[in-house]
Formats: structure tokens, sequence, C-alpha cells
């Protein structure tokens, strides 16, 4: 494959070649480098850090239904991917029960995607394996579930003919593995596939990049051939906890309740102590910081020397500059003579009594809409954290003080009385505009209302 690299000049010839480090993350860059300058990349673009898709995803998707594990499977797992996509319409077009994990894990682990009652239409269909179809149609699946799946669709970044598989990187796919290796939703006969554009396919990639967690491929299908790997390696057994750290568990909820069965039962689930993808990431931030430094540093220096190397319109930028300096001299005076005067001391934030976490919130869902049901319910938390977009929320209610003739605004709720007021509560729907909105035809959704550990309080209160 073809990496869109020039032909070396005979100057880059005298010099000794560097030899490239050998990772899985340099042959997604070869990939995704290669699928962009080749114009095989599609929407969504730039490819990098996706599971790229690429012109011809629906030639290999036609291709997948062809085979006899298609033809023959009754309930698949496709990734919830782009390139996916025409593989997910097809399941749904043959009435396949079809399976699709939530997006990073963070509301939940897989959706069962079922079509409204006599919407089987094609318009439907592509309404429904589309990103919001999938989270409006899907009908929540836990790892405590009873689901067999006969066939399993993964993206890829890069294959081998050996059977090796790269994502993109963040362990999405080997993790949802896991979690239905848990489920006993993968038996021995259960087909891994994934649809690839050719380019995605190595002869061979180097087995030392990859370790007990990585799930290894059965079937490649590209929009011109379907390989048969040798598949070198075993299917992980389970969630690996030593690979895992507590912000994982922190961003993929069902992991932790994963962890709290497994520890139930008796099992070992240590986490690993030091979070290296944190570490990566703040590692990055000071460069970024040093180089905008550096840049308006050089920018600073080059107007000083043009300043100094001009008589005539240097003079003025000089002069303009020195009442710049002595402006900074008077301001920086100023601040040391407010410095003196005694400070008002900082407003406390109010001690949280209690919190609430309600989840399984539609992303159409209005911060208004869960206010007016709160208040028919009697509910009047003093602070809200809204995260309706990721599909939760937090409500806060404060200690009660006697301060400025606050009353019993919180003496006589309880996270008790909340919990049970907040009990059955569906929210969505046409039912759930506010007046003079058109209706929205997301479905009600029965919201998950649980205790949360408290937090601090942000800003002043939301809701009064």
């Amino acid at each position: 494959m073809q990496n869109g690299e020039g032909t070396p000049t005979a100057a880059d010839n005298t010099k000794k070649a560097v030899p490239e480090e050998v990772t899985k993350h340099s042959f997604r860059l070869k990939v995704w480098r290669h699928l962009e300058a080749n114009g095989l990349a599609m929407f969504p673009r730039p490819v990098y850090n996706r599971i790229p898709n690429f012109k011809g995803a629906p030639e290999a998707a036609a291709k997948l239904a062809e085979l006899d594990i298609f033809k023959n499977a009754n309930t698949v797992k496709v990734n919830p991917d782009k390139p996916q996509e025409p593989v997910r319409v097809l399941c749904l077009e043959q009435q396949k029960t079809l399976y699709v994990p939530v997006p990073r894990l963070q509301k939940g682990f897989l959706n069962r995607l079922e079509l409204p009652e006599g919407e089987t239409g094609p318009a439907a269909i592509r309404k429904a394996v589309s990103r919001n179809g999938m989270e409006n149609y899907g009908k929540p699946i836990g790892i405590e579930d009873t689901v067999s799946l006969d066939l399993v669709v993964m993206g890829s970044v890069a294959v081998s003919k050996e059977g090796y598989r790269i994502g993109k990187g963040r362990g999405y796919g080997d993790l949802e593995f896991g979690l239905m290796m848990h489920m006993k939703a993968i038996k021995p006969n259960t087909v891994v596939a994934t649809t690839v554009h050719d380019c995605q396919v190595f002869d061979t990639l180097p087995a030392e990049l990859f370790g007990p967690h990585d799930v290894p491929i059965d079937i490649i299908v590209t929009p011109t051939q379907v390989i048969s790997t040798q598949r070198m390696s075993q299917r992980p057994a389970g969630i690996l906890w030593h690979l895992l750290s507590n912000r994982r568990l922190e961003l993929m909820p069902i992991l932790g309740q994963l962890r709290e069965i497994e520890m139930l039962a008796g099992r070992a689930c240590t986490l690993k102590e030091v979070d290296t993808d944190v570490e990566e990431r703040a590692a990055q931030r000071p460069r970024r910081l040093r180089r905008r430094t550096r840049s308006h540093k050089s920018q600073s220096e080059g107007e000083g020397n043009t300043t100094e190397g001009e008589d005539g319109k240097g003079g003025g930028k000089a002069r303009r500059g020195a009442r710049r300096r002595n402006s900074h001299k008077s301001a920086s005076k100023d601040k040391d003579a407010k410095d003196d005067k005694p400070r008002r001391p900082k407003r406390q934030r109010p001690d949280i009594d209690f919190s609430v976490k309600i989840s399984n919130i539609s992303p159409n869902t209005r911060v208004r809409d869960l206010k007016q049901a709160l208040s028919e319910r009697g509910v009047k938390p003093q602070n809200m954290v809204w995260k309706g977009f990721r599909g939760f929320c937090y409500l806060h209610f404060f200690k009660p003080s006697p301060q400025k003739g606050e009353g019993d605004s919180g003496a006589s709720v309880s996270q008790e009385s909340v919990l049970a007021a907040l009990a059955q509560m569906s929210l969505g729907g046409s039912g759930g505009a506010a007046p003079g909105d058109e209706p929205r035809d997301d479905k009600p959704r029965l919201l998950c209302v649980e205790p949360a550990p408290p937090r601090h309080a942000v800003a002043a209160p939301e809701v009064h």
C-alpha cells in the first residue's frame, strides 16, 4: 500500500535515514494518509482519529450480505460508525435482530434497533441507522440481559490477512467485545467480520503489537474481495481489568457496573494505578503552549529589530512602545496600591446535602422540559447541572440555612422523598414540547433516577 509520500531527492539520500517507529499508530497514519491523499475518504472528514468511511463501503456491505454467514445469521451486532451504516441497513431490510453499541459506552451498552410499527420503508430504515436514530429507536440492553449473537461486524482502521485488527486507538471495540464475552453473547461459532477498503488490508502486521485484549478478525470484506483470515491469536476471554484505570470506569459506567458484579462474585478486578492516557494528554498540552509562546516571542523580536533598523517610521513605533511600557508601570503601581486595601472575603459555596442523578434523557429533551416535569412532581432542587446532550443531569439539594430568610427550602426535603417523587417518571414525545413549539416525534423515555455522590455546586443555583 502506498503512503502518499513523494520520491526522495538526491539531497535526502545523502542523509542517514531515520527508521520509523513501528507502532499501531504508525499503521493508522499510513491508512488515514493514503485514504485522504488518494481521494478514497468519504464523510465525515478528515478521517484521522476515526474508523474511516471509505469509497465503496456500500459495495463491501453488499458483498458481505452475499455470504452464507450473513444470510444465516439471525442476530447481528454492528458498530455505530459511518462506514458500517450500509451493513446496518441490510440487517433491518432483511429483518434481522440488530444490536448496536452505545457510542463510547458513555450512556449504556447495547441498543436493539426496533422500527416503529408500520414503518418498514427505506426512509424509516435510513433514519433508524443514523446516529440519532440508533438512540431514538434503540431499546437499551444491559449486561445482565440474555443475548446470543451469530455475527459481529466491527469497524477497523487496518487489518491483516492473519486476522490482526487495528482500531482507532480508543479501545471501544475491544471493550465491547469483552463485555459481550461476559454476557456469553459470543459463542464459539460466532463469526467476527469487518468491512474495509482494499488499501486497509495488509498481508502481515507485527505480532508483537497485539495483546490478549485485541479482538481477531475471522473474515475481511472489501469492495472487491472476501478474505478468510488465518486468525493467529485467540479471542479475549472478557474484560482485562489490569489494563483499565479508574478514569476509564468513570467515563464508561457500564464497566463500573460489571466490576461490582465481578467483585461480589469474588473475582479479582484490580485496576492499573497509572493512567497513561491522562499522562499523554497532559504531556501534549505544554508543548502546544510553548509553541504559541515562541511564536509570539519571535513576532515581538521581529518588530523590535525592524524598529531599530528604521530611522523614520520606526521612531513612531518606538515612541508608542515606550508609552505602552510607561502605562504598564503606572498600572502596576496602582495595582500595588489597591493590594494594600483589605479584600472582601470570598462568598463560600453552599454545602450540598445530597444529590440525585437522572439519566436516559433523550438528546431532544430541553432543560425546560425537565424543569416543568420536576415542578409538577413538587421537586425543587437548588442547583441543576444539565448534561442533556450526554443523556443525564444532576440535581443538587443544599443543606438548610437560616440566613436571609430562606425558610424551610431544604429542611423537609430528603433524598428518599425526592427519589420517591421521581419514581417512574417519563419524559419525551410530543407532550414534552413547550407551548408554541412543534411537537417532537421522539418517544417518551423512562428516566433512571438514582442517588449520586455530592459534588461541588457550580455558580449560582439554576432552579428556584
